[in-house]
C-alpha cells in the first residue's frame, strides 16, 4: 500500500468543494435555504482525529518494538483508518468550505453568521483529522529489514504496516 498523495487529497478537497457550491448555488437561486451546519458538526472529525492519533501512537510504538498491545493486524486496521480518514477528510475539507464560502455575502443576518462559525470550525476540524491521518500514515511505515539486501522499491523497501 503506498502513501496518500497531496495531489490526490487536494484534487479531493478541490472536487468535493465544487460540486457543493454548485449545488448550494442552484439551491441558493431557487430560493430555498441553505443546508444547516450544526454548531457541533466539528466534534466528530476532532473526537475521530484524537483517536487516530491515539492509535497511531501505540502503532508506532509497535514498530519500534517498544512494549504496546497493538498487534499486526491491528496495526494493519489503524493504516487503513487513517488513509481512508484522509480521503474522506479532504472530501469533507472541500464540503464546509463551500458552505463557508456560500455563507460569506451576508454576514450580518443571524443565520448565515451562524452557519459561518459552523462551517469554519467543522472545516478547521477537518483540515486537523487530515493532518493527523497523514501523520500516523508516517507512523505506521515499516523499516527495511537490515539482513535483506534488495533493490530499492524490491522486499526491503519501507512499507506501511
Amino acid at each position: 500500500m503506498g502513501r496518500t498523495s497531496w495531489q490526490l487529497l487536494v484534487s479531493l478537497a478541490l472536487g468535493a468543494g465544487l460540486v457543493t457550491f454548485l449545488v448550494l448555488a442552484g439551491l441558493d437561486d431557487r430560493g430555498y435555504l441553505p443546508v444547516p451546519v450544526p454548531i457541533v458538526t466539528f466534534l466528530g472529525p476532532s473526537l475521530l482525529a484524537v483517536v487516530l492519533l491515539l492509535l497511531g501512537r501505540s502503532v508506532r510504538r509497535m514498530v519500534k518494538q517498544e512494549p504496546t498491545s497493538m498487534t499486526p493486524i491491528g496495526a494493519a486496521r489503524v493504516v487503513m483508518l487513517a488513509k481512508s480518514c484522509a480521503l474522506v477528510g479532504a472530501a469533507l475539507v472541500g464540503y464546509f468550505t463551500a458552505q463557508l464560502l456560500q455563507t460569506l455575502d451576508n454576514l450580518t443576518a443571524p443565520l448565515p453568521r451562524e452557519q459561518a462559525w459552523a462551517s469554519g470550525l467543522a472545516l478547521v476540524a477537518c483540515l486537523a483529522l487530515v493532518g493527523v491521518a497523514l501523520l500516523v500514515e508516517w507512523w505506521c511505515r515499516v523499516p527495511p529489514d537490515d539482513e535483506d539486501h534488495h533493490p530499492r522499491g524490491g522486499r526491503g523497501a519501507p512499507t506501511a504496516a
